[in-house]
């Protein structure tokens, strides 16, 4: 029987994925102010908390993926959300720094290896025709749950405070686990692999996830130093950015899938690297509301293209039962980019502006699209073709 795009299956792991990611992005501006205010931490181990959580997720990305492809890939990921959702009910019984750096350790691994199962259940579920729009579809979810996590998550804790917020947050992970469970593909046995430290990474990864590597490092330099920029420039519309932001991330997701499908792929990389380094620019060079609001929507559009684009590409790239190294080897990058870029950034904006160095980060777009033409992109319809895979 031919596999339909929008099966039962289907429309189940993106709605857990759209749940699991609000719960997420609830969590991110809420936890630093019900650390600071109601359990009296210092910001720098604040800081340090946050960073715990991105370090696990970067050291589990390996071992996740040979989980993903060696063991019952909806089993792994139903395991995972159940323990992050538990997660969220434990945050409120501990009150210790040391506690709160465990369960930020074991909380970010979790995620990681949620993140890094889902896309292949995605990429087993749908067509191989409509591989393109399945990943796209699927990679809406983040946007959207990073406009309504943030906005959900303070005015529960506003309204109700942090233990109806952190019950409010559980709940919704709870829906998403509800969710996965409907999302359960057919047990398939394989030949597992002996684990090994080569086997963690997918070397046909290697390619778009290092060119992504410098988008992620310019990404990571909006989402975490926009609100600083904005604050130095007088700006007090970083809501309506993220707003405008994550809408256009939305729409451009929305036929960045389809072109994919029909055999777009360099024209869709490279023009929404062009996007992104027109955002860039415009952010950098922002004198006023509008134009920092624009930098946002136009970089949105940029970055909505690329991103699915690439990770569609992954998955074309490697037979089914090497999704989870490749996909966990392309997220690696996503983290690596962000991490570095935020440390990097941190050390430059006390000599350099951040207008400054918005601008610079066009240099990065440009290095990833000259990379891209001369190399990922020979590799992707070298290894495609060879391999047969559609599209």
């Amino acid at each position: 029987m031919e596999k339909k795009l929008w099966s039962k299956e289907f429309m189940a792991i993106v709605a857990s994925n759209l749940l699991m990611a609000w719960a997420f992005y609830a969590l991110m501006p809420t936890l630093p102010i019900y650390l600071l205010e109601t359990l009296k931490i210092s910001h720098r181990n604040v800081g340090l908390a946050i960073a715990v959580f991105s370090i696990s997720a970067v050291l589990v990305r390996p071992i996740s993926g040979y989980l993903v492809d060696n063991y019952y890939r909806s089993g792994v990921l139903i395991a995972a959300l159940f323990l992050i959702t538990a997660a969220y009910g434990i945050y409120p019984l501990i009150s210790t720094v040391s506690a709160i750096f465990l369960l930020r350790f074991v909380h970010g691994a979790l995620w990681g290896i949620c993140t890094s199962s889902s896309a292949p259940i995605v990429a087993d579920i749908v067509p191989p025709s409509q591989i393109g729009q399945g990943i796209g579809i699927y990679a809406l979810t983040i946007p959207v749950g990073m406009t309504i996590g943030p906005w959900f998550g303070l005015e529960v804790l506003k309204g109700q405070g942090p233990n109806r917020m952190f019950l409010a947050i559980l709940g919704v992970s709870f829906f998403s686990l509800l969710f996965a469970f409907c999302a359960r593909t057919p047990f398939k046995p394989s030949n597992r692999k002996k684990f090994s430290l080569a086997g963690l990474f997918h070397k046909k990864a290697l390619p778009i996830s290092f060119c992504m590597f410098f988008v992620m490092i310019a990404y990571g330099a909006i989402i975490v130093f926009v609100g600083i920029y904005a604050a130095q420039k007088g700006f007090s519309h970083v809501g309506a950015f993220f707003l405008c932001l994550s809408s256009s991330i939305f729409l451009s997701r929305l036929f960045a899938g389809i072109l994919f499908d029909k055999g777009y792929v360099s024209q869709l990389i490279l023009v929404g690297l062009a996007i992104t380094a027109v955002g860039k620019l415009l952010l950098g060079y922002a004198r006023n509301p509008v134009q920092f609001l624009a930098a946002g929507m136009i970089s949105g559009f940029g970055f909505g293209i690329v991103m699915p684009t690439s990770q569609a590409a992954i998955n074309c790239l490697v037979k089914s039962t090497e999704r989870g190294a490749a996909n966990s080897t392309y997220l690696i990058s996503y983290d690596l980019g962000v991490g570095a870029g935020s440390l990097i950034i941190g050390f430059l904006s006390d000599t350099v502006s951040l207008g400054e160095i918005y601008r610079y980060t066009v240099v990065l777009i440009v290095l990833a699209a000259g990379i891209f033409m001369l190399h990922a992109l020979p590799h992707y319809h070298r290894n495609r073709q060879a391999g047969g895979v559609t599209p």
